[in-house]
């Protein structure tokens, strides 16, 4: 501080005015007001918290509050400023369901612990700021219950594909049910939860993402939004002409179909490593002729088709009979 008494004595010098004085006091003071607020300082900070979560059954802010208090190494600056904001507002803080727990003895009362709240630093207390130690052993808020149920995800999608390509299997979402919240008489109403559309255009690989659900006035969703997938590959089309034949006829009956060929469509992975249309044949088992009342009946694929995606037949149904001889 020696520089700041020779500009005091140099002002005296030459012109002795205290207006010129006071002034110099008033930077000098600031100087030292940024100085010191620019040092880093350990310090009690406390901050009033509501708390959120999604606990199972229960209303997804709590109707109390919470002052968590922690030593904390800062500068003065942001030491004064939490504190201002500390006696202004309260912070609402989302907490994990993993990281609260039930009280003993009471309906509706969780707490976290100060191992679990060092998870939750950044969000108390902002950037720049290093927790020394919690202060509050726990913190306790209270969840009322609230009227829910459980309702299915149902996607809504329009999914074009380019060329030679579709799903693998069909569009899946995760989790597939969510819990819906609100008034007992609204959730009556609600007897699935929507997503918002899922459009995707010229879709040539697979694909993951997310996607929130449509909102309904008067209730939540939790999660409010699921994660969804669709499996896509391309395909070859193949085509031919199959011969249709009975199996596991008794020795010495025969049996016909008419038609004895039928049309096989197949939808297969590309690439085509052979041709599945080769050795493939249609079955009628013997017990569905049996069973059938007019010799109408299904013809079945028995041999496994690696790599094919959808079959389809034509005609789908054969006319058994038995030859006499």
């Amino acid at each position: 501080m020696e520089f700041l008494y020779r500009i005091f004595a140099s002002i005296r010098k030459r012109s002795g005015s205290w207006v010129t004085i006071t002034l110099a006091l008033l930077l000098a003071a600031g100087i030292w007001l940024l100085t010191n607020l620019s040092r880093t300082y350990v310090a009690v900070l406390s901050v009033n918290v509501i708390a959120e979560s999604t606990l199972e059954g229960r209303a997804a802010v709590s109707a109390d509050r919470a002052v968590i208090q922690a030593r904390c190494r800062a500068s003065g600056f942001r030491i004064r400023k939490l504190r201002r904001q500390a006696r202004r507002e309260a912070t609402t803080l989302y907490f994990q369901p993993s990281d609260i727990r039930p009280v003993a003895g009471s309906d509706d009362a969780y707490a976290i612990s100060s191992a679990q709240l060092e998870h939750y630093v950044q969000q108390l207390y902002g950037d720049n700021v290093t927790l020394v130690n919690f202060i509050t052993e726990e913190a306790v808020f209270h969840f009322p219950t609230e009227a829910h149920r459980k309702v299915p995800v149902v996607p809504v999608k329009d999914i074009r594909f380019r060329e030679q390509y579709m799903e693998q299997s069909p569009l899946s979402v995760y989790p597939d049910s969510v819990t819906v919240y609100g008034e007992p008489m609204l959730l009556e109403r609600v007897t699935q939860a929507r997503t918002q559309p899922i459009r995707l255009d010229d879709v040539a690989s697979s694909i993951q993402d997310e996607i929130s659900l449509y909102p309904i006035q008067g209730v939540r969703f939790v999660p409010s939004t699921v994660k969804y997938s669709l499996p896509v590959t391309r395909f070859v089309e193949m085509s031919g002409d199959v011969p249709v034949r009975v199996s596991g006829a008794p020795q010495g009956m025969k049996l016909s179909c008419f038609p004895d060929r039928a049309r096989v469509k197949l939808l297969s992975v590309f690439p085509i490593l052979s041709d599945p249309l080769k050795d493939l044949t249609l079955e009628v088992p013997y017990e569905d002729f049996v069973d059938s009342v007019t010799g109408d009946c299904v013809p079945q694929v028995k041999v496994p088709l690696r790599g094919i995606i959808s079959i389809r037949i034509e005609p789908e149904v054969v006319h058994v009979v038995e030859v006499v001889r």
